[in-house]
């Protein structure tokens, strides 16, 4: 789905996630008009900086790209600018605190579509920012249940012309579904890659661990951050997942190579699904 969705477009945050925002919506005409926000100068941006303020008095579509730590004090500032008839959308990994800064600070919170693009990389910046980013991903909304339907569409409309996929969601079963798709999976990838031993030998390694450990080469800041903001679901995945591991590595203890194999098929079959 293409088209204009939005005449003024601001982005809050243009670091890889908004500033892909940014080039694809002008590569795909989701905007006529397209503003940033960012808090330091960005080398190599076409966009016009604004500061928030006057971004949000501007705009009347504006998407929140900012690290889940941040979205308390951003809409608080949006608060004091935006205009009653503005749309406001999200990237921010984790939902619940979205929705609740929103009903906290905004005078019309119903006029706030959360929503999560599931897209990204480990590197970050605006500089690394692709307008193809969001070409087949899902991105899942969470509506807080006071959006009116004419402006969920709307919101809809402008991810898909980006070329996602939406879903829709509560925050709550967009959190728990996060958790097992991304952060549980990070989590894990982080301690393996914490166990690593320092020898010459990693550098013999196939693509086999460069490609489970890539997600472990992630800004450990941010995602300090979206696992701490989701940690009793992350925390409960983490159990699930120790559980099974336990299964393979008492198959192991016990030398019971059919429960191993049995394990293993589990887990096989389960990975074809994705």
């Amino acid at each position: 789905m293409s088209g204009v969705v939005f005449e003024r477009l601001a982005i809050i945050g243009s670091g890889l996630i908004g500033g892909s925002v940014a080039l694809a919506a002008r590569e795909r005409g989701a905007a006529h008009q397209i503003r940033v926000v960012d808090r330091s100068e960005l080398p190599g941006c076409e966009f016009d900086q604004l500061p928030l303020a006057e971004a949000a008095a501007w705009a009347d579509g504006i998407v929140v790209a900012v690290p889940v730590c941040a979205v308390d004090a951003v809409f608080c500032e949006l608060s004091k600018h935006v205009s009653d008839t503005a749309l406001v959308t999200d990237t921010v990994s984790v939902k619940r605190p979205v929705a609740d800064a929103a009903r906290r600070w905004l005078q019309r919170p119903e006029k706030c579509v959360g929503a999560h693009p599931m897209a990204g990389g480990e590197r970050s910046g605006f500089e690394h920012a692709d307008s193809t980013l969001f070409v087949d991903a899902p991105c899942l909304l969470a509506l807080a249940g006071c959006e009116l339907e004419d402006d969920v569409q709307r919101v809809e409309a402008f991810w898909r012309a980006l070329g996602a996929r939406t879903t829709r969601h509560t925050p709550d079963e967009h959190d728990g579904i996060v958790a097992v798709l991304s952060h549980a999976p990070h989590l894990v990838a982080f301690a393996f890659a914490r166990g690593l031993a320092d020898m010459d030998a990693l550098e013999l390694a196939g693509s086999g661990l460069r490609d489970f450990l890539r997600i472990a080469r992630a800004n450990p800041d941010l995602w300090c951050e979206i696992l701490w903001a989701n940690r009793e679901r992350v925390a409960a995945e983490a159990e699930r997942f120790r559980a099974n591991f336990d299964v393979l590595v008492g198959a192991l203890h016990r030398a019971d190579r059919p429960r191993l194999l049995e394990a293993i098929e589990a887990g096989c079959g389960a990975a074809e699904r994705l």
